[in-house]
């Protein structure tokens, strides 16, 4: 039977924005605001349908309607469980992980690297997402996710992250040829390892550096330029299998800013902006535009 692709596309948008460089906390902080307006998503027909959930247990069926319901095809902000997204008032601060599911957070203290404490809503955002067939059969589909940051200027994205859970591994996606050696340790010595290139960056040219502290970045996925929009980066996920309405799959995007990333400078970042857009559909259609 012929799938019929419903036009329901919307998006995910979270910006972070005025991006502030400090001294004491973190290798420098991302202040400003993070928003999540709507999740896109396009619905396929005829036993090829997907709907989804938010953490909070429900989703809205319009993208501007504010009754809820418990599936359907559009996500905003009230449907997340609190503590999963930065505040409409924060910011992104600075965060590292090599496997892109555990985060750990340094800071600059007289230029000495300390440990800090990673909190997800408020370091970096967190998104699950439950995910199903809209009838008993299973269904392949795929996820577009999207980066871009404001008026052409991409540094933000240079230094961001993105990683997606489905049914146990993590995948991380980054800008085509980052790679970073990640922190992944929240035991720095007090006082110890010292910044003595002064690139804000946990690396081996720092006195008292121990290869224990840092671990290389597991990045599998690459976000690439898009051929469609300029300063648009985004990477394809496809996601096997999905269980049918008698059961549910669940779906964690975390978005963060990589801190041991050599792009991660307060002098790249500062009053920089990062957006992501999230869109899904079937594997049986074209891939779904983000």
């Amino acid at each position: 039977m012929a799938k019929r692709k419903l036009g329901m596309s919307i998006i995910v948008l979270i910006v972070a924005a005025t991006t502030m460089v400090s001294g004491t906390y973190a290798w420098f902080l991302v202040g400003g605001f993070a928003e999540l307006f709507d999740l896109g998503f396009d619905v396929i027909e005829a036993g090829g349908g997907i709907e989804i959930q938010g953490s909070a247990g429900h989703a809205h069926m319009g993208a501007e309607e504010t009754e809820t319901v418990e599936w359907g095809a559009y996500l905003q902000r009230d449907c997340f469980a609190e503590g999963e997204l930065i505040a409409e008032d924060g910011s992104y601060s600075p965060v590292s992980s090599a496997d892109g599911a555990a985060f750990t957070k340094v800071g600059l203290e007289g230029g000495y690297f300390a440990s800090l404490t990673p909190e997800k809503g408020s370091d970096y955002n967190e998104l699950t997402i439950k995910i199903r067939s809209t009838t008993t059969e299973t269904v392949d589909g795929r996820m577009n996710i999207a980066l871009t940051g404001r008026d052409g200027d991409n540094a933000a994205v240079e230094a961001a992250r993105v990683s997606v859970t489905y049914k146990g591994q993590t995948t991380v996606f980054a800008m085509e040829g980052d790679s970073a050696q990640a922190v992944v340790t929240n035991e720095l010595p007090a006082a110890t390892v010292k910044d003595s290139n002064n690139n804000s960056i946990l690396d081996s040219e720092d006195a008292n550096f121990n290869g224990s502290y840092v671990s290389t970045q597991n990045i599998v996925g690459q976000l690439t330029a898009s051929e469609a929009e300029i300063n648009k980066y985004e990477a394809t996920f496809e996601l096997p299998q999905i269980s049918g309405n008698t059961g549910s799959d669940e779906i964690i995007v975390r978005i963060w800013i990589e801190g041991n990333d050599a792009d991660c400078t307060g002098e790249k970042l500062s009053a920089k902006h990062l957006s992501a857009k999230i869109s899904f559909g079937s594997s049986s259609e074209e891939e779904p535009a983000a």
